[in-house]
């Protein structure tokens, strides 16, 4: 009997071990599971001040990490960064992107960016025609240049004056552009890293310098039309989250997309518009026009006349139900507009009408906003924040989810 206890107990405990090391077991792949997930891929943001990489901390001078970090630093400040505004791009680099520094760096989390600056599909970096494919330092820089010369050239600016911390944010919310979870999750990592380099570097001493980087930006802007145009995709941008059916406003529009010249782009504008930022599309009165469909179905929430918001011309603004706001804009007349607020339009519903003429004549501005309250959207539209969309990106993206044909 006392052996059968014996046997009891021993049983019951070999049945707990296993039962611990079953659920430490589960455990571990849990967290694989949550960490190989594509809304945190940066959430396991290292402490910068013991990042590592294969050649040592970025931290200690004269490894091949420091070197490399200093290089990046180095090459921002001679277009004209300041001091902050450098080391908040090398602050999102050794902060939450890249520890290590290593040149030909897999995006974290396995999506499809690479390099120093993450958030540049592989693709993207290989095809420009700035890149020599080398993976160095200087290079990848300068394929940022040519790939965002407008985010650039904003940030420069916005950063004259600013501190490395909040030019790392900047960094972050205007280039990297990570989902809202990845951004709580490393924010911190980054403005420390930026503290830090801005420190090591001697960014106190560093002003900024517009007219160096305003050359580059325009030779870059100026080569745009040639680039490919291969989406870019940032797993967990919330930019790229297009679901439903998507089509183009003109049925004119072919599935790769609009014919534009330079002002009628979103972005960067050359200098057209307040902070040189267009925040939709205008399609031209000469090459498209007649009915006006909505791109993407949802409510039409209000209908602005001029004088209200601060605009001089009709607005018709749809919000939907997966988190966008809509603007048909620039009509010139109540006439032009078909539908009433309060109605619910389904993808491809007649919206209103584009008349040829210019200004003074109904033509469509569209833009895509993340923000759903007009009043917030429209407070944004000459700032480059990240609040606006790209439209020809979003219905391209929903064109390809849908399967859609031209």
């Amino acid at each position: 009997m006392k052996n059968l206890k014996v046997w009891i107990i021993a049983g019951i405990g070999a049945g707990s071990s296993l039962l611990i090391f079953m659920m430490i077991i589960i455990m571990i792949i849990f967290n694989v599971n949550l960490n190989s997930s594509c809304d945190d891929s940066e959430s396991a943001a290292n402490n910068p001040t013991s990042a590592t990489g294969a050649s040592g901390s970025w931290e200690k001078k004269g490894s091949e990490a420091y070197n490399t970090a200093k290089e990046v630093f180095d090459f921002w400040v001679k277009k004209g960064m300041s001091g902050a505004g450098a080391a908040g791009i090398v602050g999102n680099i050794g902060g939450a992107e890249n520890t290590g520094f290593v040149l030909d760096q897999k995006e974290i989390g396995g999506g499809s960016g690479g390099g120093l600056y993450q958030f540049t599909p592989y693709t993207k970096y290989l095809n420009d025609p700035k890149s020599d494919k080398s993976w160095s330092a200087q290079n990848q820089s300068e394929v940022v240049i040519s790939l965002e010369p407008g985010t650039v050239k904003s940030y420069l600016s916005r950063t004259k004056t600013s501190s490395p911390g909040d030019a790392a944010t900047n960094w972050m919310n205007m280039y990297e552009r990570p989902s809202e979870k990845a951004k709580e999750s490393t924010n911190g990592a980054r403005r420390s890293a930026a503290e830090k380099f801005y420190e090591m570097f001697g960014g106190a001493s560093i002003t900024a310098n517009e007219s160096i980087l305003g050359g580059t930006v325009d030779g870059a802007n100026a080569g745009e039309q040639a680039q490919s145009d291969e989406e870019s995709v940032n797993c967990g941008d919330d930019s790229t989250s297009v679901p439903g059916s998507w089509i183009w406003p003109f049925k004119s529009v072919p599935k790769s997309g609009p014919s534009l010249d330079t002002a009628q782009k979103f972005g960067n504008d050359g200098g057209f518009r307040t902070n040189s930022f267009h925040d939709g599309v205008d399609f031209g009165d000469a090459t498209y026009n007649g009915d006006i469909h909505a791109v993407h179905g949802g409510k039409i929430s209000k209908i602005v006349k001029p004088g209200e918001y601060g605009v001089s011309f009709y607005l018709v603004w749809e919000t939907t139900d997966d988190g966008y706001g809509i603007a048909y804009q620039e009509f010139g007349n109540m006439d032009d507009i078909f539908v009433k607020e309060g109605d619910t339009v389904k993808t491809g519903d007649k919206i209103g009408v584009s008349r040829p003429g210019g200004q003074e004549y109904s033509h469509l501005h569209l833009g895509i906003s993340k923000e759903k309250d007009l009043g917030k959207a429209l407070g944004k539209s000459f700032t480059d924040d990240g609040t606006w969309l790209n439209p020809v990106d979003v219905i391209k993206k929903g064109l390809e989810n849908s399967g859609a044909g031209d």
